[in-house]
């Protein structure tokens, strides 16, 4: 059973929302889900235990929220010791065209540094899911998806 990580940044609600419904596809798909506040992840340190690990973040000025930055900064503690495990991210936006993409590929970006595994969806999202203002139905379909794909592939890995 591959055990991920669901870290968010919330001021709103509107992530939360979306990254409980991550960890309701990581459940579904039979993995255990830890979903947590960034605030409450602890030291980076800990991201070596889990077997993949989604963040979320809403967009700031067309990038990821502070304390997002900042959780991803301080991993350089654990750099080189993420290797092969499976990553994703997801996005909420108070406007279309706010830079939730934008946002998305940079928490990917960091991920990578790290050599982790991030899948893509031909179908849906291209990066991660997307939400403009509160999820709706389409989005949190979406983020359930992430959760049960990344949790599918980090049992295939681990």
């Amino acid at each position: 059973m591959a055990k991920i990580l669901v870290a968010y940044y919330s001021k709103t609600g509107n992530t939360q929302k979306m990254a409980e419904a991550v960890g309701e596809g990581v459940k579904k798909a039979g993995g255990e889900a830890e979903v947590l506040s960034v605030e409450n992840t602890g030291d980076p340190s800990s991201l070596v235990n889990y077997d993949g690990i989604i963040l979320g973040s809403p967009t700031y000025y067309g990038i990821l929220a502070a304390p997002l930055k900042d959780f991803l900064d301080k991993s350089i503690k654990v750099h080189g010791q993420l290797e092969e495990k499976v990553g994703g991210a997801f996005d909420s936006c108070g406007i279309e065209g706010g830079g939730s993409e934008s946002t998305v590929l940079s928490i990917l970006q960091g991920l990578l540094v790290h050599g982790m595994v991030v899948p893509g969806f031909s179908m849906t999202g291209h990066y991660g899911p997307v939400a403009t203002g509160k999820p709706d139905e389409r989005a949190l379909s979406e983020c359930r998806k992430l959760g049960e794909k990344v949790n599918y592939l980090a049992d295939k890995i681990s």
